[in-house]
């Protein structure tokens, strides 16, 4: 039928990672299944009798479909240790041309970064 259905996922931080033993902090779940399936989720409503209905002639129920794809469930992130320049560079294929953009001037103890991207298309 070409479906699947997934649980709730815990995307662990420094408390999970010690509560369950884990050997690193993982990326989340969520964002590998997204990558595998090139970002398409859909989610199926959940009727609950007792919750009344926002239009409450509305019998049919409603699915979203939204397209999770690059930006934050591919992003890319590093710590920072110590001052420096971060910068975002994009090299075009077959051109010798690069952007170069400076994003930040990290000074004393660092930071974190984290590069995200989308398509067009």
């Amino acid at each position: 039928y070409n479906i699947a259905i997934k649980c709730a996922t815990i995307t662990p931080d420094e408390d999970r990672v010690r509560e369950f033993k884990l050997k690193q902090m993982w990326k989340s779940p969520n964002g590998t299944i997204r990558n595998i399936l090139n970002g398409t989720v859909f989610r199926e409503p959940i009727i609950c009798k007792n919750v009344p209905r926002l239009v409450p002639g509305w019998t049919k129920p409603i699915c979203i479909g939204r397209h999770a794809f690059g930006d934050q469930y591919r992003a890319t992130d590093a710590v920072i240790k110590g001052a420096g320049k971060l910068k975002l560079v994009f090299v075009p294929e077959g051109k010798d041309e690069t952007t170069e953009l400076e994003v930040y001037n990290f000074t004393g103890a660092g930071g974190v970064a984290l590069s995200m991207y989308n398509t067009d298309e």
